[in-house]
Parts: C-alpha cells; structure tokens; sequence
C-alpha cells in the first residue's frame, strides 16, 4: 500500500466513523444504548467467518480485548451518557480532542511537536467552534459529564495509540486485527444487549432500528476497523492521530444534509479550520518523511588514515 492510498483509507474510515453522529437519529424511537451495543453485537457477528484466520494468526488477546473496550465498548458508553448529562456540543468537543492528545503523546521527544503547533491549533479552534456554543448549563450532572468525555477522551487516544504501536510491532496480524477486535467487541456487548432488551423490550420500529444497527456494525466498524489497520503501519502515529479530526468534520457535513440546514458562520469557520489543520498536518508530515528519505551523504575518506599494511599514497604534486 502507498502512502496516498493509506491516506485515501484513513479519509473513508473517517467518513465511516463520522456517520455515526447521524445513524442513531434514523431510528429515534429506539434507546441509544441499545443501537451503541447493538452495533458492537453486529461488528462481532461479520466477523466471525474469519475465526480460523483469527485463530491462526496469534494475536495477543489480552490487547485485543483491552482494544474493544477503550475503543468501542466502554469508549460508546462513556459518550452515550456524557451526551446525555453534558449535551452534545460538550461531549463532542470534549472528545474532538483526540487528535490533539494523540498527536501531542505520540510527538514527544521526536522533535515533531513544533512543527505540528499551527496544525494542532487549527484543529482544536475548529472543534471548538463547530461544537461550543453560548449558554452552556454547568450545573453539578453536566460537570460529572463533562468528566465522563475526559475519560472517553483518554479511553480512545490510548487506544488509537496502543493499536497503531501493536501494528508495527506485529505487522504480520494486520490483516486479522480488525476480525479479532471485531470478535471481542461482539462478545463483550452481547451480555448488555441481550440485558437491553430483557428489561425495555423490543424497541418501536424494530425493522429501522436493525437496519440502523447492521450498518453502524458493517461500516461504522467492521469496514472503518479494517481501513484503519490496513493503512496506520504506512503512516506515522502522528499523522495518523490529525486523520483522526476528520471523523468530525465528515460528521459536521453528514448532519448538514440529513438535517438540511446551511451552517452558521462560526460553524463553517470550525468546519474550514478543522479541514485545514488536517491538510497542514498531512503537509508537514510528508516534508518531514521526504527530508528524513534523503540518504546522508557518503563520508569522504580521509587520506591521512591508512588501513595497516596498505600502501602509502604519494604526496600530491600541486601546490
């Protein structure tokens, strides 16, 4: 894979993971959590005709489990409830924030972080500005989930983190990665979704709500699951961590068409900053990796520095 088609996978992957600002809202009549658990029951169940591939691979279980909870179990619950005691421009822009933390860990001590200064702050102020409107209520339930999207905040940058470094340590599992976490995920939101619909019942419009489900699980995370891990090990973490961004900005533009309304003039400006942090970031890295692609210029051999038993070379005659 070449590093424009890993950056082509990451640009889809985003737009997969920014749908899911918008499925719930086709099924409104079904309980969020139930579609949030749900989602990870059908990222499971396409996954499962890759168990002997998964089996075969060895892959190490203990972080493939630790994966499905930071970054799809626990992560989804954690923002499930924040939205609903903090609102959603809280949250959203709470955990907006993981390309700036991820970038911001993974640059430290590389030399990266000034020069990604201007990119990261481009990123934040366009996450502020698409999600952080006046009048917010900051009573004691909407401090406690504000604290809830710190914790997604961390859950998923460790994650996003964690994955990338188990990529370039065991390339060789890539290709059943996505399965495994997908498996793990699956048998981890079972329990809950089964416990979901024991105590409230079958959801109204059960048909709409399974559609909504399936295609959170089959694109929103099996196929984005399986675009991040196919292209991360080409890209650097840093970059990869500014990919990240547009996972909102695809999210900003899919609520724009499905509510059909024209954007206000700070969110256009939030959603132009956001875009172009990513761009400046994908610039910078590519400079840097063709800088650091230049092969360092060959010693030029000494001429006082004579091997034992070779000949002596001759003084030159120039003078």
């Amino acid at each position: 894979m070449t590093r424009n088609v890993a950056l082509l996978a990451m640009v889809v992957a985003g737009a997969a993971w920014g749908a899911v600002f918008v499925a719930p809202g086709l099924a409104p009549l079904a309980p969020a959590l139930l579609l949030a658990t749900g989602r990870f029951v059908a990222f499971g169940a396409v996954s499962l005709p890759q168990v002997r591939r998964v089996l075969r691979a060895d892959v190490p279980w203990g972080r493939v489990i630790a994966h499905a909870l930071t970054g799809s179990v626990v992560y989804y619950a954690l923002v499930a409830v924040s939205v609903r005691l903090a609102g959603p421009t809280v949250a959203v822009a709470t955990i907006g924030l993981v390309p700036v933390v991820m970038a911001l860990v993974s640059a430290r001590g590389t030399g990266r972080v000034a020069g990604l200064v201007p990119a990261l702050v481009l990123v934040a102020l366009g996450q502020v500005l698409l999600h952080v409107g006046p009048g917010q209520d900051w009573s004691l339930e909407a401090l406690v989930g504000l604290a809830l999207a710190v914790l997604a905040l961390i859950s998923w940058s460790w994650y996003g983190l964690d994955s990338h470094k188990l990529l370039h340590e065991r390339p060789d599992i890539a290709p059943a990665l996505a399965a495994a976490q997908g498996l793990a995920a699956g048998a981890l939101a079972l329990p809950a979704a089964v416990a979901l619909l024991l105590v409230d019942g079958v959801p109204a419009q059960p048909v709409r709500a399974l559609v909504v489900v399936l295609f959170l699980g089959l694109v929103s995370s099996w196929l984005a699951v399986r675009l991040w891990h196919a292209a991360a090990g080409y890209l650097s973490p840093v970059l990869v961590s500014q990919l990240m961004a547009l996972e909102t900005a695809w999210g900003f533009v899919f609520a724009a068409v499905v509510e059909g309304g024209v954007p206000g003039p700070l969110q256009l400006a939030g959603e132009i900053a956001l875009v172009g942090g990513v761009v400046l970031a994908v610039l910078v890295d590519a400079r840097r990796s063709r800088r650091d692609a230049v092969p360092a210029p060959a010693p030029v051999p000494d001429e006082l520095s004579v091997p034992d038993g070779a000949p002596v070379p001759a003084a030159s005659s120039r003078s």
